[in-house]
């Protein structure tokens, strides 16, 4: 079995045959819609949100295909796949042997995630070239941008050069050792400096003779790693953490639900919001569960009675299902969708 087939039977288990394949692709290219968002809360497959944006849907009904072939899963009525008992083993099989990196985090990090990359990959490229003598090398990133970030960091003196490479080594390393070999090799393969070239994605794939998508989701979660270790520990990774500068601290939301969530907390309900940005109000509904799943210390209380919510979360797993009209039926209509929506996205049930 492909290593991108693994990956499919683990979203497919997760959702429970509750969403379409449009939702999985949605999910793997990361695309900022409230469902999508939603989905990776409600059944928590976020940390896979966006960690192959360049996925052809083509491609990923071609993966499905097998498997369906191969009898690992059913299509269901509700237009989505369930995992068969035999797709169930598959899976287990496949955990075992490929295991889902610990670190990868796509919703915590895809925003930052491409800029940290680029900006320490150049960062580490100048330093190389310029501690050997060398500044006259073709810069890695085109991005005008992250080039000039650089340039504004780059230490003048050579001698403070010399002491910031052995700092940053020291801080990637400390990371790189608890990592298997085999991921942390895919970072270190992919940078460049003075005599080599890094790799590709493509490249290392085609170096350790695996997938594309594994290539891709192993490097991916190094990259959320070292951003969990600066996040959690900024003061033992300080050159780390400066590579996040103006990216860190910001909530991942849309920017329409951000605009919505000012509005929320200058004391707006949800009827003034919807009037004063003329949007219906089941948009403003959709940007609340958004902002439910992202903000910690949002409370929900003020549009759920917290009776209510205990009740939700009771009828769902009495039922075993996020399915919404499932549950509303179950409460024979007792609460409105979106009550029972946010209720759920906000416990992460």
């Amino acid at each position: 079995m492909e290593y991108f087939d693994g990956v499919l039977l683990y979203i497919f288990d997760r959702f429970k045959g509750e969403r379409s394949l449009s939702a999985v692709y949605h999910l793997l290219t990361g695309k900022k819609s409230s469902q999508t968002i939603q989905d990776g809360k409600l059944f928590k497959v976020g940390s896979f949100f966006g960690i192959l944006k360049k996925l052809k849907r083509s491609k990923l009904e071609q993966h499905v295909f097998t498997l369906l072939e191969t009898q690992l899963i059913q299509p269901n009525q509700h237009g989505g796949y369930q995992i068969t008992p035999g797709g169930k083993e598959a899976l287990r099989a496949f955990l075992v042997t490929k295991p889902i990196p610990d670190y990868l985090a796509g919703w915590q990090y895809h925003q930052v995630s491409e800029l940290f990359w680029q900006r320490l990959s150049l960062f580490m490229q100048s330093l190389s070239y310029s501690i050997h003598g060398n500044m006259n090398f073709y810069p890695i990133s085109k991005d005008e941008a992250i080039q000039n970030w650089v340039k504004k960091h780059f230490p003048v003196k050579k001698e403070k050069r010399v002491l910031i490479a052995e700092e940053l080594f020291q801080e990637i390393r400390s990371h790189l050792q608890k990592l298997p070999d085999s991921h942390a090799s895919f970072f270190i393969m992919r940078l460049s400096g003075e005599g080599r070239t890094g790799l590709t994605v493509h490249q290392l794939a085609d170096v350790h003779k695996i997938s594309y998508e594994e290539a891709m989701i192993r490097f991916q979660g190094v990259i959320h790693g070292l951003l969990f270790q600066v996040q959690h520990n900024a003061a033992q990774y300080p050159i780390l953490a400066s590579m996040i500068e103006g990216a860190s601290g910001q909530l991942p939301l849309t920017l329409s639900t951000k605009q919505t969530y000012k509005l929320l907390e200058d004391g707006m309900t949800i009827e003034e919001i919807a009037h004063t940005r003329r949007l219906k109000r089941s948009t403003i509904e959709d940007h609340l569960v958004e902002i439910a799943i992202n903000v910690p210390k949002f409370s929900i209380s003020p549009f759920v009675d917290p009776k209510a919510q205990l009740e939700i979360r009771l009828a769902s797993k009495e039922i075993n299902s996020q399915r919404l009209k499932l549950i509303k039926d179950y409460m024979n209509d007792q609460y409105s969708y979106f009550e029972i929506r946010l209720t759920l996205c906000k416990e992460g049930i």
